[in-house]
């Protein structure tokens, strides 16, 4: 079944959901949520069956030919090749709205992210509510346990650990709230358990999950790598939100949060910023704000501003044939002269011999 756009994945949630109730409702005994018969008797059901629809809880068929234990509980941690097929950095799933779920962890980063309704979230008999919405990071290897109430449309993005680490940059924007928090998990004696990220629940972050969830489930050409744009737009449109709320296991000092004002505003209005732009908008003194500079990178606020002018640089350098100059006007330097001077002095080499090396055509 080829499945077209958002608005028939949507549809396709909602039914599952009112499927889950239906399955509770109906079913002639009580069942036990932690025994994996449950699941195969949900997905032998007529509609699950016959329209392929189990795909969206997980990418292989759970049959008993699979050889899993009786109990979720004792499949320890629920490695990558179970949820993610080879060839993706993620996967998409539902979570089953149903009761007495079984505490677990994985081998992946679980990205929890409600659509509609609520859930609650269990982390080392610690509680969390979230609600329309609403993301949770849950880090691999820390067990948990998420119960969405019926109705609610919840899902998961499975992400491998290979691709955090190697893109977590460019996925999460250097934001210092996101970056601890990944860089932390990423330590052999980790103690960060959760990363909640409360949003104003906006139709464009709900479209762009919906669009990962088609993309995943169609697995056309080129799948992959659209699904990691839309989770990188997913994550510019949650970002750039000023009431956007991070809360986490780990708190993030007060002088990174104010380094961060610093860097988005200066990433933002790279081409005309500088000391007294920047110490006006974030209402602090010009040298306290070379003081959180400083503290922050070791490095003077002069020359993080020139880093980011130079980053700019570098990208059109790589992908476009625009003139030096034309190049030197966009990014926020005088004349070109004055830019092949600081590049030099940086890179170790001129603008043309950079693009030369990386961008050939």
């Amino acid at each position: 079944m080829e499945i077209k756009g958002t608005d028939q994945i949507y549809h396709i949630l909602q039914n599952l959901s009112n499927l889950e109730m239906a399955f509770l409702d109906y079913s002639n005994n009580n069942k036990d949520f932690v025994e994996y018969h449950t699941y195969i008797e949900y997905f032998n059901s007529y509609a699950i069956r016959n329209h392929n629809l189990s795909r969206f809880y997980f990418p292989i068929a759970i049959t008993p030919e699979l050889n899993l234990p009786k109990y979720i509980t004792d499949i320890g941690t629920v490695p990558e090749k179970l949820n993610i097929p080879p060839g993706y950095d993620y996967a998409m799933a539902k979570q089953f709205n149903f009761p007495g779920g079984a505490p677990h962890s994985c081998e992946y980063y679980s990205l929890f992210y409600i659509i509609e309704g609520k859930a609650e979230v269990t982390i080392k008999n610690s509680q969390f509510a979230l609600f329309q919405g609403d993301f949770i990071f849950i880090p691999p290897h820390v067990q948990y346990m998420i119960t969405s109430v019926p109705e609610s449309i919840c899902i998961c993005f499975n992400l491998k650990c290979s691709f955090v680490t190697a893109q977590y940059s460019d996925i999460f924007h250097d934001d210092k709230r996101l970056t601890t928090f990944l860089m932390d998990s990423l330590n052999e004696n980790n103690q960060m358990n959760y990363l909640i990220i409360r949003t104003n629940a906006n139709e464009i972050i709900k479209d762009l999950a919906l669009n990962c969830f088609a993309e995943y489930i169609n697995q056309n050409k080129y799948a992959n790598n659209i699904m990691k744009n839309c989770l990188s737009l997913i994550f510019t449109y949650v970002l750039r939100d000023e009431n956007t709320q991070i809360e986490s296991s780990i708190r993030v000092s007060q002088n990174d949060l104010q380094y961060q004002r610093i860097i988005d505003y200066l990433k933002q209005n790279y081409q005309f910023a500088s000391l007294n732009s920047t110490a006006e908008y974030v209402h602090y003194t010009k040298q306290y704000v070379c003081k959180i500079v400083k503290e922050a990178t070791g490095k003077t606020f002069n020359t993080v501003l020139i880093e980011i002018h130079l980053a700019i640089v570098c990208q059109y350098l790589e992908n476009s044939d625009f003139s030096l100059e034309y190049i030197s006007e966009l990014c926020g330097f005088s004349v070109s002269s004055h830019l092949s001077r600081v590049f030099k002095e940086h890179y170790g080499m001129t603008p043309s011999a950079y693009r030369k090396a990386h961008n050939p055509h």
